[in-house]
């Protein structure tokens, strides 16, 4: 079923990136992922994609529960969803900045989805601190780079 999904995929990638993006990203280490997260999942979820990759981190969160919040950031990297680090802590809002190789790669397309890793560290910090939150993605982008923020609130 998945299979012929695949020509619609590959004809995205070019379809959606100039050349040179496109040739980054195919010679890219997490090209395999990105091609799965990026260009398979869009076009099976269609409209509900970030829907269904939140829950579906969450979900991945209660199947691989961390034992300490401080353990968090360390897994992110490990899950391959990039690097988080606690930018700004306030009463009821924290932000992390998700950043890395993997992150610089994805964002050579334009529409792609950061839902998963906000719902995995929302149930994650739920997990850890029992406070129930909901996360947010926000990409941020100026003349020089983009920054993607998962702001927790709670």
């Amino acid at each position: 079923m998945l299979i012929r999904h695949i020509p619609q995929v590959i004809s995205k990638v070019r379809y959606f990136m100039s050349s040179n993006k496109r040739e980054e990203l195919i010679n890219s280490q997490h090209f395999p992922l990105i091609l799965m997260r990026d260009f398979l999942l869009p076009t099976i979820l269609g409209n509900e994609t970030s829907d269904v990759l939140y829950w579906s981190g969450k979900q991945l969160a209660r199947q691989f529960p961390l034992l300490d919040e401080t353990d968090i950031q360390e897994s992110f990297e490990y899950c391959g969803f990039g690097n988080l680090d606690l930018v700004k802590k306030e009463r009821n809002r924290d932000i992390y900045h998700l950043h890395g190789s993997i992150i610089e790669t994805r964002l050579l397309k334009q529409d792609v989805s950061f839902h998963l890793e906000a719902g995995f560290l929302s149930e994650q910090l739920f997990l850890t601190t029992k406070i129930s939150c909901e996360v947010q993605v926000k990409i941020l982008k100026n003349k020089t780079n983009t920054i993607v923020n998962l702001i927790v609130n709670y």
